[in-house]
């Protein structure tokens, strides 16, 4: 029974370092978890005294230097070359009134703003190769309901509105699948086969 015991502490104790079982972790001893660190905030945690050193300005001009000044619109056009007209150029000239229109009755055609030009050709009315059908008036239809036939009052190929056969109104909404979407004023909603 001995030479059991004997091999079992030998396994125990071979199995876990001398730290560890010698210093249990939470309830006496070092905790090998800890971080370690001598910084100020750490000390500081762990209730100690820190002096911190007083802040003092950095040596030195830190700043960068004065931005230049911003070209103005005349350094610009002379570093392209252009010189611009002072505003005394203008002054010294006297304005351009333009011609007054000469008096037309309401019959006469306005002639042409810029002399000399020729006028432009009128364009010669194009001929419809393919004439498309007038688009179908979507009021007057008759939409079968299961309260019985209601009649649209207008809209557009996307919607028609409807007078319901209990009075109210209503939005019709087509599906494209021969069906349309019913929504009525007081929020039912109905699917309902409708020709195309």
């Amino acid at each position: 029974m001995q030479r059991i015991a004997l091999a079992c502490l030998c396994l125990a104790l071979s199995g876990c370092g001398f730290n560890t079982w010698w210093n249990p972790p939470f309830t006496t001893g070092f905790n090998p978890n800890l971080p370690v660190s001598d910084s100020e905030n750490m000390r500081r945690v762990m209730g100690e005294d820190v002096e911190a050193p007083m802040l003092t300005p950095e040596p030195g001009n830190v700043w960068p230097g004065p931005l230049p000044p911003e070209p103005t619109l005349q350094d610009l056009q002379q570093q392209a070359g252009q010189t611009m007209p002072r505003s005394s150029d203008y002054r010294a000239q006297p304005p351009s009134v333009p011609p007054p229109l000469p008096n037309r009755g309401s019959s006469t055609p306005p002639a042409t703003n810029q002399p000399g030009v020729p006028p432009l050709p009128t364009p010669a009315a194009p001929q419809a190769t393919n004439p498309t059908p007038p688009a179908r008036n979507p009021a007057g239809q008759v939409i079968q309901t299961p309260q019985g036939p209601a009649v649209t009052s207008g809209g557009t190929s996307s919607y028609q509105t409807t007078t319901t056969p209990g009075g109210g109104t209503a939005i019709v909404v087509p599906n494209g699948n021969g069906t349309s979407t019913i929504i009525h004023s007081d929020g039912r909603i109905e699917t309902v086969p409708t020709p195309r």
